[in-house]
């Protein structure tokens, strides 16, 4: 009698041990499963992190050449209108050159028609002078265009 308790006691221990152990394989089993699934959202939140930031970082490359080559561009554009101020000045000074090389030159060649002039009157001066000096009339060279 005392044994049919006990041993009741004694199975309904054991089968409470076991579907406890039962229990705690399932619950080892979701927990297991639980991790696995956990360490794959944090593999793919990883992954997705690294993809985020090199995205973010080549964005910023593509800022950062933008950005230097709008400098570039700048500078670029700066020295052309310098180059381009210069060729104005230049072409302005070229300008000016010409005409004073136009108007020398005007004036050398009105200088040397009254050198020649000059040196014309200055021989039939001087042959007049020559001829007072020996006592004779001398009479000046007429041209047809000329009038004396």
């Amino acid at each position: 009698m005392l044994n049919s308790p006990i041993e009741n006691i004694n199975k309904k221990i054991k089968t409470s041990f076991s579907l406890i152990r039962k229990d705690l394989d399932e619950m080892r089993k979701k927990i297991e499963a639980m991790r696995k699934y956990l360490r794959k959202k944090d593999k793919e939140y990883q992954n997705q992190n690294n993809q985020t930031i090199k995205t973010q970082n080549q964005i910023q490359e593509g800022i950062d050449n933008f950005t230097q080559e709008f400098i570039q561009l700048k500078l670029a554009i700066s020295q052309i209108n310098a180059i381009k101020q210069e060729v104005v000045i230049k072409k302005n000074l070229a300008q000016i050159e010409e005409r004073i090389k136009i108007s020398f030159s005007n004036e050398i060649e009105k200088y040397k028609k009254e050198t020649i002039n000059l040196k014309k009157q200055m021989k039939e001066y001087q042959n007049r002078i020559k001829a007072l000096e020996k006592g004779t009339k001398c009479q000046p060279k007429k041209f047809w265009f000329l009038k004396n």
